[in-house]
């Protein structure tokens, strides 16, 4: 009879624990995906994503930069990242040029007009940001994202 009891009890709490561990998973899921929303209309005017954005950004901060090292920076897989520099290639935001020293690589750089919309966004993402996390003390914000490493690094 003991021995069922520990059974039936542990067997309850794996189904509680999964259902709690289920829970956050979902909830974790929807906030990314409204704040990706919330960000995706807030810089809709500009016929830029926040995929589109997240590679500008990273071509700014390290330009010249090349495809694979953006994608390592924005971590994003390849195709994402080539399919996304073809899309700001089109839009005129930025160049491609062959490395001097390595013929094999492409280097991006912001063209004049990916650099003032770069500018322009970095203020509108700003304050997106601030409207996202309102009310949120920037203490409990690290304390989030160590969580979120951590559990990434789990699963890794």
């Amino acid at each position: 009879m003991v021995v069922m009891t520990i059974i039936v009890t542990t067997m309850e709490k794996g189904i509680v624990m999964r259902g709690y561990y289920d829970e956050i998973s979902f909830d974790v899921n929807t906030t990314a995906k409204k704040m990706h929303l919330f960000l995706l209309r807030s810089i809709a005017s500009y016929d830029v994503t926040p995929e589109q954005w997240s590679v500008l950004e990273g071509i700014e901060a390290n330009e010249p930069i090349s495809q694979k090292e953006i994608a390592l920076w924005t971590k994003k897989d390849t195709p994402t990242v080539n399919r996304i520099v073809d899309v700001l290639l089109r839009k005129e935001l930025i160049v491609r040029e062959i490395s001097t020293e390595d013929r094999r690589i492409s280097l991006l750089s912001l063209t004049e007009k990916g650099r003032k919309e770069t500018n322009e966004l970095r203020d509108i993402v700003e304050v997106s940001c601030e409207k996202m996390f309102a009310g949120v003390e920037r203490a409990d914000l690290e304390q989030f994202t160590a969580i979120l490493k951590n559990i990434s690094t789990n699963i890794e």
